[in-house]
């Protein structure tokens, strides 16, 4: 089950949830997780450092590249989907006017995948 907020935002869509690993995780994904005990959404991204937003960092820990998706309004969750959800060449660090335009670069996020628990993929069915 994924969190209430983001279950409002998923109104009108159809969609299924798979728990997974950070490995099946792609560039364009909307995840939900738990990370030190806060619940947390968002896209996940591409950047310099990787191209499918999971990368090895330099103290040998394993991150993932995250766009926190917080206090978006139904429009603008609309707009991400319809433009950023499972698009790969869209959701990169390095295009900050299409993630700004829609969750702002101050949301961009690295998440150590240790301590990230709970992981769900959301994947929203097209008809």
């Amino acid at each position: 089950m994924v969190s209430e907020s983001i279950q409002t935002k998923l109104l009108g869509y159809r969609y299924r949830l798979a728990q997974t690993s950070y490995i099946g995780l792609r560039p364009g994904d909307l995840v939900e997780f738990r990370y030190q005990g806060s619940l947390r959404n968002g896209l996940v991204v591409s950047s310099r450092r990787t191209s499918d937003g999971v990368f090895l960092s330099n103290l040998n820990n394993t991150l993932v590249n995250i766009v926190l998706a917080p206090g978006l309004s139904d429009a603008m969750f609309s707009l991400m989907v319809n433009n950023l959800y499972n698009n790969e060449s869209a959701c990169t660090y390095q295009s900050p006017k299409i993630l700004g335009a829609f969750l702002g670069k101050q949301n961009f996020r690295t998440f150590n995948v240790s301590k990230i628990r709970g992981l769900v993929k959301v994947s929203i069915i097209n008809d």
